[in-house]
């Protein structure tokens, strides 16, 4: 049962909105990559996985059926290691586990509550801005100068003359 339907507020979208996330922990808080998918599949999810990662990459994922043979499918993917979260959430073998991920999607959804949600039109954008925050907006020094480098690659100027 929803949150919705137990406080009887707001209604269920018609379609549920998947986000698929990918995380590198080579950084402190770890930082990601975000995107709408309208299907979590194989054939959505392995070319979004391909250009996200370089060779040589060790994967960590819960045990969705998508994620399976991952490493024979994806020729960067080293390594995958899967934690069944039914059975742990830090396998007690490997010590594995995927919590800087779930860490991602809390401040991703508390972002979405403070704004008391965000239309499917416009989740992209959000995903887009809290990437950016993550990447670039770190260095608060130079936050302006980062900002206003990347506002060339987004708009491009058809008539430099005006």
């Amino acid at each position: 049962m929803s949150k919705h339907k137990l406080y009887n507020r707001g209604r269920r979208a018609a379609r549920d909105t998947w986000v698929f996330g990918i995380i590198t922990t080579e950084f402190t808080p770890a930082r990601g990559y975000f995107q709408v998918v309208d299907r979590r599949n194989i054939a959505t999810l392995d070319p979004i996985i391909t250009r996200c990662i370089r060779p040589g990459t060790v994967l960590y994922t819960d045990d969705w059926a998508a994620y399976r043979g991952m490493a024979a499918r994806i020729n960067n993917v080293a390594d995958h290691r899967i934690v069944v979260h039914a059975r742990n959430f830090v396998d007690p073998l490997t010590g594995f586990h995927t919590q800087e991920i779930e860490s991602c999607w809390n401040n991703l959804k508390l972002g979405q509550k403070m704004r008391r949600g965000i239309k499917r039109d416009d989740l992209q954008s959000y995903l887009d801005e809290q990437m950016w925050r993550q990447w670039r907006a770190g260095d608060h020094k130079h936050i302006l100068q980062n900002f206003l480098a990347v506002i060339p690659q987004q708009y491009v100027v058809t008539n430099p003359a005006l």
